[in-house]
């Protein structure tokens, strides 16, 4: 699995190439940034997993930073640091994207605490959604195959051109369910990612194996394909055994 990727903005260089330093010892890939602009270019520029901000630092007075941060960067988690607490910016950030409201010095062991807790909400919420966007996409394609009849009067072609796409999409789910499995619990599991076919988002992978098994079953008599029957009884295994 891919290291999560981390963002520091903090205008003090000492504390960030310190901290930043030791994420990098955890495993994480650490970039930093010393003001809001510096930071916000290198949000739109790259992926991140994490966001960790100073709140004090020079653009990010009256949290423009971490404002511009929720509004462009698709739910990017974001921990708040601070040596001058008060109840107004804690406030402010309960109404924000904000993992954790931290004040400086903070002791290691609890920003890596929460650093861990943020990437690994973020990487499962990435998972659903992306598992989501695929299903949607299979449904949407299945649809218009079904509408429009075609494969039932295309001979080689037809059939390759569905095998192609039921394949593509069922190996693109389990992947999806498989980066799951890993931002959920933080470790390779193997085999078992399966597993997580039964859990609420699951379903709905589960529920798109069944109509592909439905449709193969239905147009089994126009394909007459070895292949596409075999690839229909691999579906009913995967569902008879979760």
């Amino acid at each position: 699995m891919e290291k999560a990727r981390i963002l520091l903005a903090d205008d003090e260089p000492t504390f960030a190439e310190a901290t930043a330093d030791l994420l990098r010892r955890e495993g994480y890939e650490v970039e930093t940034a010393p003001d809001g602009p510096s930071a916000i270019a290198r949000v739109r520029a790259a992926p991140f997993d994490l966001l960790i901000s100073d709140l004090e630092m020079p653009g990010n007075s009256d949290l423009e930073l971490v404002k511009q941060v929720a509004e462009e960067s698709g739910g990017l988690p974001i921990i708040i640091l601070t040596g001058y607490p008060s109840v107004r910016s804690a406030v402010a950030c309960i109404e924000l994207p904000v993992s954790a409201y931290l004040v400086k010095p903070v002791g290691f062991e609890e920003l890596y605490s929460r650093v861990t807790a943020a990437v690994r909400r973020f990487r499962t919420y990435q998972a659903m959604r992306n598992t989501e966007e695929r299903l949607e996409q299979w449904r949407t394609e299945l649809g218009q195959r079904a509408a429009v009849g075609a494969l039932a009067d295309q001979r080689g072609p037809g059939v390759d051109v569905f095998l192609s796409l039921t394949l593509r999409n069922v190996m693109g789910t389990l992947t999806d369910l498989e980066q799951l499995s890993h931002a959920l619990v933080g470790r390779d599991v193997g085999r078992h990612a399966c597993q997580l076919i039964n859990c609420p988002r699951g379903m709905q992978l589960h529920e798109a194996i069944k109509e592909t098994v439905r449709v193969l079953e239905e147009t089994k008599g126009a394909f007459k394909s070895k292949t596409l029957g075999d690839l229909r009884r691999r579906l009913e295994l995967l569902l008879d055994h979760n």
